[in-house]
């Protein structure tokens, strides 16, 4: 009775809890309540998602049980199994990563790995095991390899391991689980049991076909080495990856090629969603391309997105955070998306073709992501850094579960850059290469879309053939470009050059590493000057003065007590101004903290920010920086020009104004340069430095960084070059008729004289133009002196082009836009003359004056101006109803809408037996030469206008997906500079114990992984009901199938009956 008494709350024996049911589950629990099986009636009664890891001390000697059911854990273990004796490690890296429990079994080294992520388990292949055999056995045999056994984490999975069982001599597990099969691995040392709490997804019985290799397999990358300085390893190895990727998507790697593969299926997907738009059966409001990740996965993907949109303008084509996604479509109460225009009303995903951009395939957004948007959509891809990946993972699956799809080889839904895991925080290398593969993939897409004139004009294709052959070339020659920029060649090799592009951004780097640094060196010669003047007792002008003979008892001792009083109070400043004045630097600037604010196009501006911020994330408050960015062209000068002050650090990057169609970008990046560095206070402003390839400083700012140009002229900038050495041929001409008129020739001799002074100036200009072969690509027009513009003054030098050109178009728009009564009359004049042309026109082409203009009679007309495609596109244009002919109304909104008297011969396509279109980067001297060699024959004025004209979009794509990513590139190796210096400084003067890595951040959260600020606990729920629906829907689809086909066979015996 007493015994029973604390207990006694608990009994009711009307609720059916009686003493004897609690001595029965007393005693059960005592029997079978082993660790396998608390860990399975925890998950049973347990709400939520959970990572677990769940050991006793009564038996953590010989087992260990774990379980996944979607949920972050922070923990990394491994066992050395070395029997008899058995060692628990607890490394000291931890990797954070997000829903899957994975375990690796490293046979030949006795080690057993297991985490949360599985790159984690992958630190096994980088351990020596001095004194362990390898292994025993068939190479084949999966007991003596490395394998990798990864946990159901959305149906529920526990995983026991025991390895004690043959030594102990009982079971692994209670009696209510033996009915489990006991599987042996780690050639029989280690017992593993499996558990699966949901049977959606019903894995295989046989415990090998879940087993994956870790060794002799191509798909698995080992993680990188360990280096001193991870940062700068993958900064070096920026040019390696991009030409390996480059390489991997050339025509002749097709073959074995697995991007190329992925590419395939992603074609198909693609003209059939053309397709959809050709018959018009997309629903409204229907996304065609989706592309979502996370931070800079996200700011690479919106750059992409943005240049997919403006190629096909009629596509629907959106870069959507996957925690907006989250929070719309895996939540019961679905997350608003305030000041985005994103619901479920707003936008339908489906059928809709969705890129996952993610680095480490597993955060845990887009991981998500990739399984709850299958219910909406089949046709889902990963951008990723390699295959085994857990998103890559999650694809695999969903095209296992269809049965539709037998050779899942060919539905192939990966993308890989192939970089691996890379460990440093700081994104640098994992950007540059997605943004490598996207620029490819831009590249595919395109051609698929161009080689078809149903898709462009269901899509409103802008891009043209001549555009993707110059993005090809300028894509190639960027590595060269890359290459300058890090100081190392694709082949790893550094590169020397004392003034080149990689010596000027570390040196500028120094610079402001001495900016950021000074705080801490005035404290340190602070702390020197306290210490040797009170230990000694003698103050600085207290020793001069003792040192002139001054006494104690002198009335003038005073004065000097509060001259060192005073340097006392103003000691920081003092050390301060003498940094500055030892290493010339401006004696101006704030002596306080110092803030960055990096200006560029968006995904560049917030991908360095990223970058700079997580440099400066663990180093001390006495040298620590706060970073800001914005976009110059737009938000810069709004959000951060009254925060500018004496000392503020300003980096920005220009477009290539050189360019017509970028000009006025420059301009506009120049005037927000100019603002915030006129904003002054005693003298003195902030220190801003320009990045980019237009070598014009702009007087403002302290320093001007210029990349090289590693790409031909295109025809504006060939068009300036060539008015420049006309000019200057005038200007020569003038002057040599001035010195004949003003000489006079006394003979031969001085003849002979003159003669040889202009062959050794021809061959001076020879040799000065050599030197800057890499500003000019295309040498055969050379003037004397190359001008540097400024970008006003070459958007006034492109207008004088404009104005030269004098386009008038068949819509009545000229030059001069005075709304005068003379320009209306003349306008209306024009007009009415340019009817009467177009009607004689489409007279002269009617030849069988049946009042229609048909396809046929159109092309045969045309095909002396323009190419036989172009036709072919220029009345698909028009032709609305697919009828093959035009009537007068819809011939004058085609000469509307294209002006017949402008157009541009183009070179023919270059297409396969298959009709696709072949590109190859462009072999001209400059870009244009073709394009002035098939209209050589017109004497319109305009004409090289309006070629140059026709460059305009290469030269948008050029800027931003070459010139951007050169600027991104140049920003990183400064802001590494910058980091190291000070990451160093604090290691010297501290022998090391002050010592930390600028590689990693106080979160511990590596590019493998992103926090989210979405709930797991309903993602999973909502993961699981939508797999468990599309298994109903897929069993009820057979049923359906199979009735219909009984149906159809009794009706057939019917007949023939």
């Amino acid at each position: 009775e007493q015994l029973v008494q604390p207990i006694k709350e608990y009994i009711d024996i009307e609720r059916g809890s009686s003493l004897l049911a609690f001595c029965i589950a007393t005693v059960d629990a005592f029997f079978d309540n082993d660790l396998f099986m608390t860990t399975k009636t925890f998950l049973k009664n347990a709400k939520g998602s959970f990572g677990l890891c769940i050991t006793s001390s009564m038996d953590a000697h010989r087992r260990i049980c774990l379980a996944a059911r979607g949920q972050t854990v922070s923990w990394y273990f491994a066992f050395f199994l070395s029997m008899p004796m058995i060692f628990l490690m607890n490394f000291l890296t931890i990797f954070f990563c997000m829903l899957q429990m994975s375990v690796a079994f490293y046979p030949s080294k006795g080690i057993v790995c297991y985490g949360s992520e599985q790159a984690a388990v992958k630190a096994g292949m980088n351990i020596e095991c001095p004194g362990v055999g390898a292994a025993v056995g068939s190479k084949y045999a999966v007991d003596h390899n490395a394998i990798r056994l990864d946990l159901d984490h959305v149906g529920g999975e526990i995983l026991l391991l025991d390895w004690g069982r043959k030594k102990c001599g009982n079971a692994p597990v209670s009696k209510p689980n033996r009915h489990l099969a006991q599987h042996e691995l780690m050639k029989g040392s280690i017992c593993v049991v499996l558990y699966q709490e949901s049977q959606i997804l019903t894995q295989d019985l046989a415990l090998s076909h879940r087993l994956t290799p870790l060794c002799n397999n191509r798909f698995i990358k080992s993680l990188p080495e360990e280096s001193k300085d991870l940062i700068l390893t993958d900064l070096q190895d920026i040019p390696r990856f991009c030409q390996s990727i480059q390489d991997d998507w050339h025509s002749f790697n097709a073959a074995t090629s697995l991007n190329r593969l992925t590419a395939y299926n992603l074609s198909r997907c693609l003209r059939d969603r053309l397709e959809s738009h050709v018959k018009g059966t997309v629903r409204a409001h229907a996304i065609d391309i989706l592309l979502t990740g996370c931070e800079v996965s996200l700011w690479v993907a919106e750059q992409f997105a943005s240049d997919l949109q403006k190629s096909f303008p009629k596509l629907c084509i959106k870069a959507i955070s996957s925690n907006k996604l989250l929070g719309l479509y895996g939540q019961e109460i679905s997350v608003p998306a305030f000041g985005f225009p994103y619901s479920h009303a707003t936008y339908s995903l489906h059928n809709s073709i969705v890129i996952i951009v993610s680095h480490s395939g597993g955060t845990f957004a887009p991981l998500a992501c990739s399984q709850l948007l299958q219910s909406a959509t089949k046709n889902i891809f990963v951008v990723t850094s390699e295959w085994d990946t857990q998103i890559a993972n999650q694809l695999r699956i969903m095209d296992a579960l269809d049965e539709q799809h037998e050779d899942h080889v060919l539905h192939s839904r990966v993308f890989s850059t192939e970089v691996g895991i890379r460990p440093a925080e700081p994104c640098s290398l994992s950007v540059v290469a997605t943004h490598q593969l996207l620029t490819n993939l831009f590249e595919y897409i395109a051609v698929i879309i161009l080689s078809d004139r149903h898709f462009r004009r269901a899509t409103g294709c802008v891009i043209s053939e001549q555009d993707l052959q110059i993005l090809e070339k300028c894509n190639k020659m960027n590595i060269d470009a890359l290459e300058e920029i890090v100081g190392v060649s694709q082949c790893g090799d550094l590169i020397q050059n004392k003034y080149g592009t990689n010596f000027e951004l570390r040196k500028t780097g120094d610079l402001w590493a001495d900016h950021i640094l000074e705080n801490a060196k005035a404290y340190i010669m602070s702390f020197m000057y306290i210490f040797a003047t009170v230990l000694s007792g003698f103050p600085f002008f207290y020793a001069v003065a003792h040192g002139a003979g001054l006494t104690a008892s002198n009335k003038c001792i005073y004065l000097v007590r509060l001259l060192d009083a005073a340097v006392y109070f103003w000691l920081p400043q003092i050390n301060i101004t003498i940094l500055r004045l030892i290493q010339r630097r401006n004696l101006l600037h704030r002596m306080v903290g110092r803030t960055v604010v990096i200006g560029d196009i968006p995904w560049v501006a917030q991908s360095a920010e990223a970058f700079l911020s997580k440099i400066f994330a663990c180093s001390y408050s006495i040298a620590g920086l706060n970073v800001l960015s914005g976009n110059p062209s737009d938000h810069l000068v709004h959000r951060h020009t009254h925060r500018v002050v004496r000392g503020s650090l300003v980096i920005c990057g220009r477009p290539d104004g050189r360019l017509s169609a970028l000009s006025t970008a420059e301009a506009a990046v120049c005037l927000s340069v100019n603002q915030a560095s006129s904003i002054q206070s005693l003298g003195g402003t902030c220190e801003s430095i320009t990045i980019g390839h237009n070598p014009f400083k702009l007087p403002l700012t302290q320093k001007g960084i210029f990349l090289k140009r590693q790409r031909p002229l295109f025809l504006c900038e060939r068009k300036i070059i060539e008015s420049d050495a006309k000019e200057e041929k005038k200007k020569e001409s003038a002057k040599n008729n001035e010195l004949n008129t003003a000489v006079t020739v006394r003979g031969a001799g001085v003849i002979s004289y003159f003669s040889c002074l202009a062959k050794s100036a021809k061959a001076n200009l020879d040799a000065s133009m050599s030197k800057s072969i890499h500003i000019i690509a295309d040498c055969s027009v050379r003037p004397n002196r190359l001008k540097r513009r400024s970008a006003s003054a070459l958007i006034g030098a492109f207008k004088n082009f404009d104005e030269d050109a004098q386009i008038v178009s068949p819509k009545g728009k000229y030059k001069d836009e005075g709304a005068t009564v003379d320009g209306v009359v003349d306008m209306a004049i024009r007009e009415r003359k340019w009817s009467d042309k177009a009607r004689k026109l489409f007279q002269a082409l009617d030849t069988d004056r049946s009042g229609f203009l048909y396809e046929a009679e159109f092309i045969k007309k045309s095909s002396s101006v323009v190419s036989l495609q172009k036709a072919k596109d220029i009345f698909a244009s028009v032709d609305h109803d697919s009828s093959g002919k035009l009537d007068y109304d819809q011939f004058v909104n085609l000469c509307l809408s294209i002006d017949l008297d402008q157009w541009i011969k183009l070179p023919p396509s270059n297409r396969d037996d298959r009709g696709i279109i072949q590109i190859e980067a462009s072999r001209e001297k400059y870009f244009g030469e073709e394009l002035r060699k098939f209209n050589a024959g017109k004497a319109n004025k305009d004409v090289d206008f309006m070629m140059a004209s026709s460059q305009h979009f290469s030269q948008e794509l050029y800027e931003s997906r070459i010139a951007s990513l050169q600027r991104f590139v140049a920003m990183t190796v400064m802001f590494h500079q910058m980091g190291m210096r000070v990451q160093n400084f604090f290691a010297n003067i501290s022998f090391g114990l002050l010592g930390y890595r600028m590689d990693r951040t106080h979160s511990i959260m590596r590019i493998a992984t992103t926090a989210s600020p979405i709930s797991g606990s309903d993602v999973r729920q909502r993961t699981h009901h939508l797999q468990l629906l599309n298994k109903v829907n897929h069993s009820v689809h057979i049923i359906v199938a199979a009735y219909y086909r009984y149906k159809a066979k009794k009706s057939f015996e019917g007949i023939s009956s």
